[in-house]
Formats: C-alpha cells, structure tokens, sequence
C-alpha cells in the first residue's frame, strides 16, 4: 500500500478508515508539440514543444461504521485538501515531491493538478569550490536552477561564474585595490552606541515633545544583543524613554562634518503579545541639532498588532512645539509579528539604510530604495547622531523587544589614497539565487552589480563544470558553496 503525504499530512492517517488503492499520473507525462505544415510538402515542419501540466489520480475507499462517521470523514479529507501549491509525496518515492493542488475529487477518486510537471528531490544537493571550480552533479533528468553562496575571506570586487552553458559577472571587473579615490569611512559604529551615555538632558530633535529622562540597556534575545529601552524616567509626553546623542568624529583626514553620508542598521520590533505598545527612531543632525533626515517606528495600537514606519527629513517650519519636527515624506503599516510576511523588522530581515548625497535621499524598506530630492538639505553637514527607544504613557504594556543590534554611520567622498574598500568587503556574503533571478549582498538586493549581457545558466544533467573569478587582489579567495535541487520527469 502507498501512502499519500499531501502538504506534510499522511491522509491515510489522518482520516481514518481512508485505504489507497492506486496512484496513477506519474509516469511520463507528455509533450506538447508546436508544428507547422507546408502546402504541397508530406507532414510538418517541427517547431517547439512544451511539457503539458501533470495529473496525478488517487483511487481510494473511504469505510465508516455509519453515515454519519462517513460524511465527518469525508469533510475531514476536503478539508486536507484545501491547501494549494503544496508537497505532494508518495510513501515508496519519499525523497521527492510534486507540487500540486487537488482539482477534483468524488467519492473514490482524487486528482492532483501538478501546473509544474516535475517532480523534485526533497533534499538540496552541496557542492564546495576546490581550486576555482565547481564539479556539479545533476542526477535528475532535467535542467535545475544553481544557489551560491560566495563568503568573502578578503575585500573583492568582482565575481564571475562561468560553464559552456553560459556566463554572470556582478561588481566591476577592473576593480583596482589601491588607487586615488574618494572612500566611504564608517566613523561610528554599534560599540559606540551601546558606551555612550544617557542623554537625559538633551532633547529629541525629531520629536521635541517625548520624554528622554530614562535610560536606553542591552538585552540578549535569540542570538544577537540590542540596545533597547532600559527604564522610562520621568514622565514628559506621550513618549518616554532613553536617548544617546553622539558626537560624529572626524574622519581620517581631520574633517569633521559629513555632506554626504550612509547609515546602516539591523533592528528587531517585535510584540509577543496583541497590545503591546512602543517607539524608536534614529536621528542624523546638524551641529545645532537641526534633523537633517530619520528614521522613526511607533506601535500606538493598545489592542491589535499594528505599527507605523515613517521616513523622516528637515522640515523647515518644524518648531519644538511639534509632536513630529521633521516632515514625514512616506509612511508605511506592518505588523509587530513574527511573520516575515507581516514584520520587516524582526530576526535576520530588520535591515535599515539610509543614504544623503547633497539634496538626494534615499531610504530602504521591505526590499525597495525610496529616493527624494529635498534641496534644503543639499548643504546640512551631518555633526550627530541621535537615537532613542521609549515607551507609550498611556499603555502599560510595552513591546517586549525593540531595538538596534547594529548601526554603522559612514562618511563619503572621503579623499583618500590607500588600499581600495572595495564593494565586497571580508567577511560579506553574496548569494547569486537561479530560482529567483536575485543577486544579493548582505542579505540586500544588489541588481545594479549584475555587468550587462550575463546569461544565468542551470546546472544540466550529468556533470557540469563552473569556473569562478575574482579580483586579482582577493587572496585567500572566497568559500563558495553551491546547491542544487535536483528534479525528474
């Protein structure tokens, strides 16, 4: 007897009563061939074919002591087949799966609707790069799309991936390691924010009216340690919590004051539970505290899961009677869950980035760079860095994690004359995803590194060789890892 395991669940035993008789549909399937026929010339001219969808049929007998056991059990089968898009697996073939949709059903028969005719190894297979080259094996039966995992051991600057299938390049291929150039210098960074003090005297510049007598604390949550809200202090506005206002060094030329600037950050805002309230933002400022451009999150719902998140520049009619001093130029609604479909700030995926060149400002979230051109803030030099996490007055239960686990603020155009910091630095994962089509560095969609005319490849059955580039400078090179799941007709 063959079990069916259909999105996880072995129907067998789940409805009881439930017995498999036969599985039909997944032998080979068949073609679907584009011809064109030719007057006066015997049959046709071939042009293309296609692999038609797959339909899998499940014959079954479904026992009951009564009909009314037997309408629960039935209702209970439907209700399992509801799901759409899912695994579906065989007990004498576990180790692979379609994806499928059941589409019809009656009393003793199921069909399975595979739109994707193939089926696929539940298991992804790993290859390591061994002096430059990647020997993959596909013992499938048809082409499978290639995963890498490039994890950089010295700065680099350029990637090519190459088999007699095709060829990708991303970064730039004459990438030098030392010239005259202007650099990007990271001038502040997470250690720093985590020494610095309170500030419990100074005021917020973006939102003047919040308290900020308390105190900002690490706290150590799956792995990684945030700066957090510590106590909230005495009590001023609607908002009230700790601050840190850092003073931005000079850069390595004696410079002080950044014209152009890009911040990083990783955060976490999370409710464990529906109500939970709270707020946090990070500020870039003027010497004379003038908000130059932030960031702010706020949770205000006391009773459900909503948050807001607000990209924030100079506004010049701000006044410090103003709840919000700066001008909110987008505004966007997520859920303080754990789903990564709902919460952009939660686990691996909280990232932050911010970037001023002149009048141009560009903000990142949920995967998408958001540009402005705000002329009055073409010539405000970047002198502190503010942020804060606080707690709502009028709610009692505060959110249980939010917080910063890193924030790294970089200077631009720093004119320099040394070893080139070049777009892949040490210790920068790249990840090229033939499933998806993305390039990606640090987790971050790059689609502007990929050089013109690259043709993505899949791995084809049998043994396929890939070559690997990189810059000339980058030794010891990089640990790539490839993976492929392999799939059959």
């Amino acid at each position: 007897m063959i079990d069916v395991i259909y999105n996880g669940k072995y129907l067998q035993y789940e409805v009881q009563g439930l017995k498999i008789l036969q599985v039909t549909g997944r032998e080979v399937t068949g073609y679907e061939i584009d011809e064109k026929q030719i007057g006066g010339l015997d049959g046709s001219t071939y042009l293309s074919s296609s692999i038609e969808p797959r339909d899998i049929k499940v014959k079954f007998t479904l026992a009951a002591p009564t009909k009314e056991a037997y309408r629960i059990r039935m209702n209970k089968l439907n209700n399992l087949l509801r799901a759409r898009e899912v695994q579906l697996r065989f007990s004498d073939e576990n180790d692979k799966y379609f994806n499928a949709s059941s589409a019809e059903a009656s009393k003793d028969e199921i069909t399975f609707h595979c739109c994707d005719p193939f089926k696929y190894s539940v298991a992804e297979r790993l290859f390591t790069m061994t002096n430059d080259t990647l020997n993959i094996t596909n013992t499938g039966s048809v082409p499978v799309p290639i995963r890498y995992e490039i994890t950089h051991n010295h700065e680099n600057g350029y990637v090519g991936i190459a088999s007699e299938h095709g060829a990708m390049e991303f970064g730039k291929r004459e990438e030098a390691d030392g010239v005259t150039y202007q650099q990007m210098e990271c001038l502040l960074s997470m250690p720093q924010f985590v020494a610095a003090p309170n500030d419990t005297t100074g005021k917020d510049a973006m939102h003047p009216l919040y308290g900020t007598k308390g105190t900002l604390t690490t706290k150590s949550w799956a792995g990684r340690t945030y700066l957090t809200l510590g106590t909230v202090g005495t009590l001023v506005g609607a908002a009230n919590g700790g601050m840190r206002t850092l003073t931005i060094p000079a850069d390595s030329n004696g410079q002080s004051g950044c014209l152009n600037w890009y911040l990083y950050g990783h955060l976490i805002m999370w409710a464990n539970v529906m109500g939970q309230t709270g707020e946090m933002s990070i500020s870039v400022l003027t010497a004379d505290n003038k908000l130059i451009a932030g960031l702010n999150w706020n949770k205000t719902d006391m009773s459900g899961n909503t948050a807001h998140y607000d990209f924030v520049v100079y506004n010049p009619s701000g006044t410090d009677n103003d709840a919000m001093k700066g001008k909110v130029l987008k505004s966007f609604d997520y859920q303080t869950s754990h789903l990564h479909s709902e919460n952009p700030w939660y686990g691996d995926w909280g990232h932050v980035d911010l970037k001023k060149e002149g009048a141009k400002i560009t903000y990142f979230y949920w995967g998408q760079y958001h540009t402005f051109n705000i002329p009055e803030i073409a010539n405000l030099q970047a002198a502190k860095i503010q942020v804060s996490c606080k707690a709502w007055r009028a709610s009692n239960k505060t959110l249980y994690i939010h917080g910063f686990d890193t924030l790294n603020f970089y200077k631009c155009n720093v004119n320099k004359w040394r070893d080139v910091p070049n777009r892949y630095w040490q210790g920068s994962k790249l990840e090229i995803d033939g499933n998806t089509g993305q390039f990606l560095v640090a987790g971050m969609p790059k689609p502007q590194d990929e050089i013109l005319g690259s043709k993505w490849f899949k791995a084809e059955p049998g043994e396929t060789e890939v070559k690997l580039y990189f810059s000339s400078f980058c030794s010891p090179k990089p640990t790539v890892v490839a993976r492929i799941r392999e799939a059959w007709l």
